[in-house]
């Protein structure tokens, strides 16, 4: 036999050898069980958590209304678990008491005295909790494309107290989100199958989940969505924070959120989708979105194929966009061809040709009365307050100045319109996204006590063209000195706050999340992506540089928009 013919049978062989061995450590006979850590409160709730492994420990987070004196604690199919130096067992199934070890690394032994793991054991807040299940590979695909969407599933919602508030079938869970949707920690839309309240707020059905990746206090979106409530800006969000677990695995401290969309409980105006459909076969095939160029505009996106119904003057729910973002994305909409202002339609969903033209042709007018020193369009000659509401326009400006919102210029700017029969003008709002604000900036931004809004002297800069408006620039010192200066006034502390004020003192806000932000870390740890300097490092110095960043912000505000002119 020749070299070659030995070599081949050596190589089978060892072959042979390799998949008898692969075959003898896969058999499933033989694997090792993994090992799971699972607690449950059976007197509180029917959830199950799961301990999550972390590098040479577990970490077990528990909702903040469960009772750590009557937690069960499971590990595999042990009968009993010891936990601790003084030996304290815990009987599978049956509830025993944690609170010594909340907030402590304990050592945990299996039945058999051998030493199971390291537990880091935490609870979270008073808080409410959401507990979301769906498949698990599917959960991983929306986690990896944000066209991919879980259409069923359950989600139960217990209030700080452990009140059921739903708990049931779920229509869809997605991620969403553009730069914020690239951070490990996702954020989530999901709709449930039945109208909600959740935590007193309006009945619907689909709620956000914003993860706050890059703010290490979590609560610059709360506190920016609280004061546009508080301020009286139309239709403002509402939002609490929750401590999230999906498939029983904990997933961190979420600010949920009402949805920015047309409906009687959230934006309250004429629903264009809705009579479009009307007038279209159902389902609504809106074929392919086709761009084009119309004359005032070099960026035209709508869908000819959809019909219109009589009325299409409104409702219409849309954002000032980002130019690069409209000129790369198939997004519906515009962008204007002198000054680049790009408006994405986010309602209807899909805006029918004549529909785009309609509400870009109001918002191409509004913007020439606005470039006219005098606020009226030369070729209308109507003023820039007979196309929008100057009083939305100016408390949104002041939540945006006050809180150096990086996004100003596009991205989350809200506007909207009714249908002329009910209201002809254009409003600012609801506000939106806040987390690279109130100083969390490397470069714009950052320093609180410098001009902001009116700095950007550009054409397509809404707020800089009406502050160059001496009725505008009254109405904002007006507006700040009667209603936003008092509700910064409670978040500082200055006075205290009213029954049932939307805005509390600063400090409640911190505590109020504060055990529920050191177990959301110890799942994402933390990160220095787009915080600013000193604005990070952890939670503490996170919420020390924000509290000290408002007040001197506010400081700032009360010296430019604080006195009469």
């Amino acid at each position: 036999m020749d070299r070659m013919g030995r070599n081949r049978i050596r190589a089978a062989a060892a072959g042979a050898l390799l998949l008898l061995l692969m075959m003898l450590t896969a058999a499933p006979a033989c694997a090792a069980k993994e090992k799971t850590l699972t607690a449950a409160c059976p007197s509180r709730c029917s959830e199950i958590v799961y301990a999550r492994k972390s590098k040479n420990v577990w970490v077990l987070s528990l909702p903040g209304f469960w009772d750590p004196a009557a937690v069960t604690l499971e590990l595999n199919d042990s009968a009993v678990i010891t936990l601790g130096k003084d030996g304290t067992q815990f009987r599978a199934g049956e509830p025993g008491d944690l609170t010594q070890f909340v907030g402590e690394t304990v050592t945990v032994w299996d039945e058999k005295q051998k030493q199971a793991c390291r537990l880091i054991i935490l609870q979270g807040s008073p808080i409410p909790a959401l507990f979301l299940e769906a498949d698990g590979e599917d959960v991983k695909e929306i986690g990896r494309s944000k066209k991919k969407s879980i259409t069923e599933g359950r989600a139960a919602y217990y209030e700080e107290d452990g009140t059921v508030s739903y708990d049931g079938e779920i229509e869809q869970l997605k991620g969403r989100g553009n730069i914020t949707y690239a951070y490990p920690k996702k954020t989530y839309q999901f709709k449930l199958k039945k109208k909600a309240s959740l935590s007193g707020m309006e009945k619907a059905k689909t709620w956000i989940l914003l993860a706050n990746w890059t703010d290490l206090s979590l609560l610059r979106n709360q506190i920016a969505l609280d004061m546009s409530r508080a301020i009286g800006l139309r239709f403002a969000v509402g939002c609490v924070p929750v401590d999230v677990w999906i498939n029983g695995n904990y997933n961190g401290l979420y600010l949920m959120t009402e949805k920015i969309q047309i409906g009687k409980n959230r934006v309250a105006i004429t629903d264009l989708e809705e009579e479009t459909e009307k007038v279209n076969p159902s389902p609504l095939n809106p074929g392919k979105i086709v761009k084009e160029k119309k004359p005032g505009f070099n960026i035209f996106r709508s869908y000819p194929a959809v019909k219109d119904p009589e009325d299409i003057t409104g409702g219409y729910i849309a954002t000032i966009e980002k130019n690069h973002r409209m000129q790369n994305n198939d997004l519906p909409g515009f962008r204007t061809d002198e000054k680049l202002l790009s408006v994405q339609i986010k309602e209807p969903t899909y805006p029918s040709t004549a529909q785009t033209e309609y509400f870009g042709g109001r918002v191409l007018e509004m913007h020439r009365a606005l470039l006219a020193k005098d606020g009226v369009n030369p070729e209308t000659g109507k003023s820039y307050e007979e196309y929008l509401d100057a009083d939305s326009f100016a408390r949104k400006y002041l939540i945006e100045d006050w809180v150096k919102n990086y996004d100003f210029l596009g991205g989350s700017q809200y506007i909207y319109k009714d249908s002329d029969l009910v209201d002809p003008l254009i409003y600012a709002g609801p506000a939106w996204d806040y987390d690279l604000a109130f100083g969390n900036m490397r470069d714009k931004g950052h320093l609180a006590a410098s001009p902001f809004l009116a700095n950007f002297k550009k054409d397509n800069n809404l707020y800089w063209l009406l502050y160059r408006k001496d009725g505008f620039r009254k109405r904002l010192g007006e507006i700040w000195r009667t209603v936003f200066r008092p509700a910064a006034a409670v978040l500082l502390g200055e006075v205290p706050a009213e029954p049932g004020s939307i805005i509390r003192p600063f400090d409640e806000y911190r505590a109020g999340i504060e055990a529920s932000a050191a177990m959301n870390f110890k799942r994402w740890g933390t990160n220095d992506q787009a915080t600013a300097y000193e604005a990070g490092g952890n939670f503490n110095n996170a919420t020390k540089y924000l509290k000290r960043w408002i007040k001197d912000r506010t400081v700032w505000m009360d010296a430019n928009y604080g006195t009469e002119e």
